[in-house]
Order: C-alpha cells, then structure tokens, then sequence
C-alpha cells in the first residue's frame, strides 16, 4: 500500500505513478489529509471535520480500515482521482497565490472567484468581467446517446464535492461506478453565473436550462473554439490548450479508507 500524505495534489502525482504499474501489480491507495481541500480524503471518509485530522485518518485506517475499487480519470495523459476543468474553475486555481493557499485553505478559492469574474483593471479604473471562450463537448453519454454541447465552463469529475461539501457540483458522481459526471456551462452572463452558483448550493443547479449534465464511461473530447483555455486535473494547472480528450478507467485503484 501507499499512502499519500499531503493535499489533492500529491494524491493526484501519487495515482499518476500507481497508474504506470501493470494493474496486476498496483499497490493499493491511502490518503492522510495535510492540504487545503483534501476533497478525496473527505469523499473516502478520512477528513470529517472542516480541518485536516492527521490522528482520525491515522487510527482509523489502523482499525477500521475497508478497501474498494476506485475509478479513475484521465486528461491525455494526466491522471486525476477527483476531476477535471476547463474554462473558468482553472482560472480560478490560477488566481490563487500558493501563500494564500497555505494560510486560508478553501477561504482562499472565493477570494479568487471575485476577482476572476470580477476583475480589477487599474489602468482604466473599471472591474472586467471573466471573458470566456467557447468550447465544444463531444462523446457519447451511459446510454450510448450521442453528445455535442457548446459551452464555456466543462467539468468531468468522479467525486460529488467541488472544493468544499457546501458546493455538489456534481452531485451524482461516484468514484466506483464506473463513469464521470460531465457538466457544461452554456452560458458566460455574469448575472447568470452567479445564480447557477448559489443554486449549487441548494441542490437545483442541473434543473437550469444553461447546464448541460451527463454521465459517461467512454472518452469524451473537449475542444476550445476561441483562444486557448486553461485546463486542471485535481486543482493542479497544466498548460493550457484547445483540444483533449478525457477517458475513466473504471475500477482501476484499490484505496483503502
């Protein structure tokens, strides 16, 4: 078994080594939270308070430990255990400076949510808003329906919290059921963002008629139609780009919780 202590990040560069070991011979995955979201660790279990708890995840892996498959998420090449996003939310990981990170844990992400889409031009002394560019979904839903959605905010995720559990972005995932939840924002009006956000918050977001949502076990392609978009697995910024592919292998880990 390995066991990776620290944040999403090094659990995600953690599962990218795992994932290069033949699956006959891939060690198992644990996780003791030290990082700011911890979002598997709270999915899995080992974090149930706001803060991380080195003690809780340490005893009750030492005796109340239970293992079971989990699925996991690919961007190209790059591995991720809890999603993948395009468009808006990597700009936001963008914005944050890591001191912020350290110091204010999640606190640190809505700061950097107001400043994305409200951003502070000191030349012209206005605010700018977020100006997002078109994007193309295309793949094949669970039931083998055929999609192609244009939208300027993608997500592909394998666990239900975004960040914190007062955000279910993707509110029906499962990291063991074999699929990713897909969710495409169609719209980039300001006033529009903002209330699929607060109604996130109360469960109702995939009712709204700018947010397209699907289930998928097959690859699925995410192109930019404008400028190229930043991308992130797991909160961690790669490079940005107009076109990927994203796949889940299913049942791929085994972590133990």
């Amino acid at each position: 078994m390995v066991v990776a202590c620290g944040g999403d990040g090094a659990v995600r560069e953690t599962v990218q080594g795992l994932m290069r070991a033949p699956s006959e011979k891939r060690p198992k995955l644990s996780v003791v939270p030290k990082g700011t979201a911890n979002i598997l660790a709270k999915t899995l279990g080992l974090q149930v308070g706001p803060f991380p708890d080195f003690i809780h995840a340490c005893f009750k892996q030492l005796y109340w430990a239970r293992s079971r498959p989990m699925d996991i998420g690919f961007l190209n090449d790059e591995a991720f255990a809890c999603f993948a996003g395009f468009g808006f939310d990597a700009a936001v990981i963008e914005a944050v400076p890591e001191e912020q990170k350290r110091r204010f844990k999640e606190l640190a992400f809505f700061g950097a949510v107001m400043q994305t889409m409200f951003n502070w031009n000191p030349r012209e002394l206005r605010f700018e808003s977020y100006d997002a560019p078109k994007m193309r979904v295309r793949g094949h839903d669970r039931d083998g329906r055929s999609i192609d959605v244009k939208g300027y905010f993608v997500v592909a995720g394998n666990v239900r919290d975004y960040g914190t559990r007062l955000f279910p972005f993707m509110q029906n995932a499962r990291v063991d059921d074999g699929l990713l939840d897909v969710i495409v924002v169609q719209t980039r009006d300001l006033k529009e963002l903002v209330n699929i956000g607060t109604q996130v918050l109360a469960r109702t977001h995939l009712r709204n008629p700018h947010v397209t949502a699907f289930q998928t076990g097959r690859d699925i392609v995410v192109e930019s139609l404008e400028a190229a978009v930043p991308m992130h697995v797991d909160a961690e910024l790669l490079d940005r780009g107009t076109h990927c592919r994203i796949s889940v292998h299913p049942a791929a880990l085994n972590v133990v919780y």
